[in-house]
């Protein structure tokens, strides 16, 4: 036997060269998935704080639209709708974009406000929330108790 030929047999039957390079080959296989894991995560979270921000949008078109829907039922929708998109606006925040309010009365005595818009992230997604309330009716001593509306 030669002298290259027992280094050899040495060497496979210690173990050694054979799993050479084989750390380089499973970070080729796992990264990938590791980075698209990563970005799930991300796009995860701009997601719940995007439609957080839509929510709490809407809530405040809500609470406009139950307040007016009695005394003004001829602007409220308007009003509602300006409360949402400017709720919005001041939460100075990008994460929609081209945010729309849209406000509707609903048959039972109730009003409801939607915002929508796209989200802005790794993959652009439509958010759309809505909240709906009842609306509110104060009876007072002066309108002698009269139901609203």
């Amino acid at each position: 036997m030669t002298r290259g030929r027992l280094r050899r047999r040495l060497s496979l039957a210690r173990g050694r060269g054979s799993d050479r390079g084989a750390s380089a080959v499973e970070l080729a296989i796992l990264a990938p998935a590791l980075i698209f894991v990563s970005l799930l995560i991300v796009q995860f979270a701009i997601w719940f704080d995007a439609r957080h921000a839509a929510l709490a949008a809407a809530q405040q078109g809500d609470l406009v639209a139950r307040e007016n829907a009695a005394t003004n039922p001829g602007g409220w929708q308007a009003l509602a709708q300006d409360a949402a998109t400017s709720y919005y606006r001041g939460l100075d925040t990008s994460l929609i974009s081209a945010v729309t309010a849209q406000s509707a009365a609903g048959q039972d005595g109730t009003v409801s406000v939607t915002v929508r818009g796209k989200m802005t992230g790794i993959w652009p997604l439509t958010i759309s929330e809505t909240v709906t309330g009842p609306i509110e009716c104060f009876r007072t001593q002066a309108s002698q108790g009269t139901a609203c509306g």
